[in-house]
């Protein structure tokens, strides 16, 4: 195992090496929250990309932090490589290799090579455990576009609350990585293949030292201010933790996107999603048009763009980004635009999970009944 200064020093680098639109602070030149979150990020996980991206607007970094740490990797409810694992099946269906390879690499730190090397080729999870295998097929059943043959949910009701924040914390990171990472930095020097599978697991046991942290639950909460859950979000309720930290990151995306983003394109963008339960969408891109022919320059750029990360974010390509980005008002306004139409769609994908858990649930117990 490297020591622990180069293993810094290599992973912040190489998180890094495919980051586009954006730059990250140099940890040198980091002062103030963004100091508090780097230090935050360092004690307890790893300094990476799909975080600094954001840290040019440090409290859309504390925001992504908070939720993703407090939901994703504190073992609480449910321990950190289930966790790990099901939002690398979440990554991989949302076409993020950036945040695939990283997660697969982080189920090698936990000690599950079966799983690992199963989610990387898309295979049935035959080779994790039964109880492991329940859960990823669970989450690729819940997370395919327009599959509504959803198995009985293999999560208690006091760890659903972690687990619905982690699929919106990753589901969320998986589109803003979409766009500001161009690829995986284990693909750039790595390729694919065998030598990939290798390099994955070899990162892993790197990595390992980071899963023998103890971490404090609710650390992170006081990075954002106090705020009410809304309505939509109270499926944490259940865990008072949970529901901080999601309700403190949701408060703090909204300040930050109202800075940046008019009433008119955010209900645009609101509107189109409240009309779709997450299937497929065509390959032509007449739905997107339709939904913001109402609108005119930067707003229907905007939306445009949001729209089309929430419903099909691997289609999403310079041309979608190049006019939001002509605007002009330098990497902060871009941020802003990008972490609010990232949190607007992994919010949104929360209410689908939730209603596919209830619905499966209700139909299980009318088959019981029967």
């Amino acid at each position: 195992m490297l020591p622990s200064s180069i293993r810094y020093w290599l992973f912040d680098k190489l998180s890094v090496q495919t980051m586009r639109y954006v730059t990250a602070v140099p940890t040198r030149q980091a002062d103030g929250l963004t100091r508090e979150v780097y230090d935050m990020i360092r004690e307890d996980f790893f300094k990476n990309g799909s975080l600094t991206s954001r840290s040019r607007v440090p409290v859309l970094m504390a925001a992504i932090w908070t939720g993703g740490r407090e939901s994703m990797l504190v073992a609480d409810q449910v321990d950190r490589t289930t966790k790990d694992a099901i939002s690398a099946v979440l990554s991989q269906i949302n076409d993020c290799p950036y945040c695939e390879d990283m997660l697969v690499s982080l189920v090698h730190a936990g000690g599950e090579h079966d799983a690992a090397k199963d989610i990387l080729r898309g295979n049935d999870f035959d080779a994790a455990d039964a109880t492991l295998r329940r859960r990823l097929e669970w989450v690729r059943a819940v997370a395919t576009p327009g599959n509504d043959d959803i198995p009985p949910t293999p999560f208690s009701e006091d760890e659903l609350p972690e687990v619905i924040g982690t699929l919106m914390g990753m589901s969320d990171i998986n589109r803003f990585s979409h766009v500001v990472m161009e690829d995986s930095p284990v693909r750039a020097p790595f390729g694919i293949g065998a030598i990939k599978a290798w390099a994955l697991r070899a990162f892993g046991n790197e990595l390992r030292v980071t899963r023998d942290l103890s971490l404090e639950p609710g650390r992170a909460i006081d990075l954002l201010p106090p705020a009410t859950l809304p309505q939509d979000l109270r499926w944490a309720a259940a865990n008072p933790r949970i529901a901080q930290a999601v309700a403190r990151w949701a408060a703090a995306v909204e300040r930050e996107g109202e800075k940046a983003i008019s009433p008119r394109a955010r209900e645009a963008v609101s509107g189109s999603l409240r009309a779709w339960n997450g299937e497929r969408m065509p390959l032509d891109s007449r739905w997107v048009e339709d939904d913001v022919a109402h609108l005119d320059g930067e707003d229907q750029a905007i939306a445009r763009l949001a729209i089309m990360l929430a419903k099909a974010p691997y289609r999403v390509t310079d041309k979608l980004v190049t006019p939001v980005l002509a605007e002009g008002e330098g990497e902060e306004r871009f941020i802003r635009i990008l972490a609010w139409a990232s949190f607007t769609a992994a919010r949104h994908f929360a209410r689908i999970v939730v209603g596919k858990i209830e619905s499966a649930n209700a139909a299980h117990r009318g088959a019981i009944a029967a």
